[in-house]
């Protein structure tokens, strides 16, 4: 399971918004929030020297191209939204941890950003190579996450085919 720091989140998709809100005209949006990014950028300064005694990660770069990323998927920066942000939040995953082997998008029912992403599927597969599922939560109970069974007993045989095989007593 891989988390994404909401801080990492914030930057992944600050700079489309800050287009779109420029292209309308709402300066005071933009400002408001570079201003509450630059803050967030040096309060993560203060934690990641804390948290690289241990975990040794370089600083994450957010600066590709929202316009060629989203080109990938057939959607314009003008669409903005959770859709767009999940779209930008894939491709940097996947540019920071390749190893990735599956998306797992859980989601309330009737979300209506959840159904465009769940709609996107199959590209969002074809560009990362990575499998998605859909877990929907519609308040009833029951076993939702079973559908990623299959999913993960599909990732634990091939991690275990993957495990180079000792022979005793040869040198």
């Amino acid at each position: 399971m891989l988390t994404t720091p909401y801080s990492d989140y914030a930057k992944m998709i600050a700079f489309p918004y800050f287009r779109k809100w420029f292209n309308e005209g709402h300066y005071l949006h933009i400002l408001a929030n570079t201003a509450a990014l630059v803050t967030m950028k040096q309060l993560e300064k203060t934690y990641q020297a804390i948290f690289n005694r241990i975990l040794h990660e370089p600083c994450k770069e957010f600066d590709d191209s929202p316009a060629d990323i989203l080109e990938r998927f057939n959607v314009a920066t003008e669409q903005t939204g959770e859709s767009m942000d999940n779209l930008l939040k894939i491709h940097y995953t996947m540019r920071y941890h390749p190893e990735v082997a599956l998306f797992v998008q859980a989601s309330p029912a009737l979300c209506c950003a959840s159904l465009i992403t769940e709609a996107m599927r199959e590209k969002i597969e074809e560009v990362s190579g990575v499998p998605v599922v859909s877990v929907t939560y519609d308040g009833t109970g029951g076993g939702k996450n079973d559908v990623i069974i299959p999913y993960l007993r599909y990732l634990r045989e091939r991690a275990a085919r993957a495990v180079p095989v000792q022979h005793a007593g040869l040198t």
